[in-house]
């Protein structure tokens, strides 16, 4: 459960520092237990949604298990443009063939998925904007009949008024120095 921030650099005739952030999901509390990180909310849905029988998931500390289960995620806490840029999952599956899935969701409705390759090998994906034509990601789904999700990062994009002001001070600051 830990934040990180990463920074972008605005190019043209003023450079400015953007920082945006990074959560990343490691299902661990500060004293080592298992918890989900605050910046995402984990909708597990209903107990019959995926299977027709009992779902059922649970949390350990440095894993997530599905069994029969899917859960929708989100960030929470974001300004109004800010939204998920990229979501990178590290997972092993234990089915056969392989049935842990990583979904995102894009604001107008497109979707793009990839599924665990390899079973009881760890993998890591990246999905991005740019695997749904460069919609926003509102959410990712993650989902399996038998999988272990062991991180998740989760990279938002900064809200684009604050990277052009910022863009914008770069530049004042700059003129300013010259006049100096």
């Amino acid at each position: 459960m830990r934040h990180a921030s990463f920074m972008c650099v605005v190019v043209g005739a003023a450079a400015a520092t953007v920082n945006g952030q990074v959560i990343m999901e490691d299902f661990v509390d500060g004293g080592g237990g298992a918890a989900f990180d605050p910046g995402l909310s984990y909708d597990f849905g209903t107990a019959t949604d995926f299977t027709g029988v009992l779902d059922h998931h649970d949390l350990f500390p440095g894993a997530l298990w599905l069994y029969a289960d899917s859960v929708n995620v989100r960030a929470i806490g974001l300004a109004a443009d800010e939204y998920i840029e990229s979501v990178e999952v590290t997972w092993e599956d234990f089915c056969f063939p392989p049935c842990t899935t990583l979904t995102i969701n894009g604001e107008l409705g497109a979707t793009a998925s990839v599924t665990a390759s390899q079973t009881s090998v760890i993998e890591t994906w990246v999905l991005s904007t740019s695997d749904i034509g460069g919609e926003r990601i509102t959410s990712f789904d993650l989902s399996s009949f038998e999988g272990r999700i062991d991180s998740i990062n989760v990279r938002i994009a900064p809200a684009p008024a604050g990277s052009l002001a910022l863009a914008g001070l770069g530049g004042f600051i700059a003129l300013r120095r010259r006049r100096n």
